[in-house]
């Protein structure tokens, strides 16, 4: 049934109203015992909370926070061949060449998502409100994706500032700052989907001594929270560190 019900996410997206999930229409592609479904699953809402999680287990980039492509381009951007250590500007170039490269890669990725695409159709019918059945599961379930994603994403932030050393500063988390750019991502993402060329002009900005460097909008979003949400390590100079 899962089974059956991931392909047809992955072919058909997952409509508002959930109505291209009904119990049985699948139990007849499937080809399983009715009684047995609803054994398991005694509504159509246990079914799609099991779904979800499905689909969320089956992505690789939801489980490490990022796909990998984006992870070997955050590696490459945090690479030091001399071994040298850097100064606090050097720092915050590395990091912009990080964020820059990363996002404007992994925005593209998110969009294609089938499980960030299902965690949007849910989040839409949470704000609907009545009009969608299961409104308490929903935000329950939610709840758990959004918590582990945030602890997946604090460790990932917690290794790219150790690789670039900065550290947070007084009053803010790693979490806090996951959560942050998870809301510029999403934000930025439904703009985009809306006004592509818009959101995906680049805009030439100078940052620093690297000169004026093309940057998707959403890059330089996350790069500003980034900034805003952590300083320099004084006492540990960057040297290309453990790469995450």
């Amino acid at each position: 049934m899962l089974e059956a019900a991931v392909e047809r996410v992955k072919s058909e997206g997952l409509l508002l109203d959930y109505a291209n999930i009904e119990l049985e229409n699948l139990i007849r592609a499937a080809g399983v015992p009715r009684s047995t479904v609803f054994r398991i699953w005694p509504d159509r809402m246990a079914f799609i909370a099991d779904l979800v999680r499905a689909l969320f287990e089956a992505d690789p980039g939801f489980e490490t926070g990022f796909d990998g492509e984006t992870l070997g381009m955050l590696q490459q951007a945090f690479s030091a061949p001399d071994g040298e250590p850097r100064s606090a500007g050097e720092k915050q170039v590395a990091l912009r060449a990080a964020v820059r490269v990363a996002v404007a890669h992994n925005i593209v990725a998110v969009e294609n998502s089938v499980a960030w695409r299902a965690y949007k159709t849910m989040s839409a019918a949470l704000a609907s409100g009545d009009a969608v059945p299961g409104g308490d599961e929903i935000r329950t379930l939610l709840g758990e994706i959004e918590d582990r994603y945030v602890d997946r994403m604090s460790a990932l932030y917690a290794q790219l500032n150790a690789a670039v050393g900065i550290r947070m500063r007084d009053g803010v988390t790693e979490g806090d700052l996951a959560l942050a750019i998870m809301s510029v991502i999403d934000g930025m993402a439904d703009h985009r989907r809306i006004n592509p060329p818009f959101v995906d002009r680049a805009r030439r900005v100078e940052m620093g001594p690297e000169g004026p460097t093309e940057w998707h909008l959403a890059g330089l979003a996350v790069y500003g929270v980034y900034a805003a949400f952590t300083e320099d390590r004084d006492d540990e100079p960057f040297t290309g560190g453990e790469e995450p």
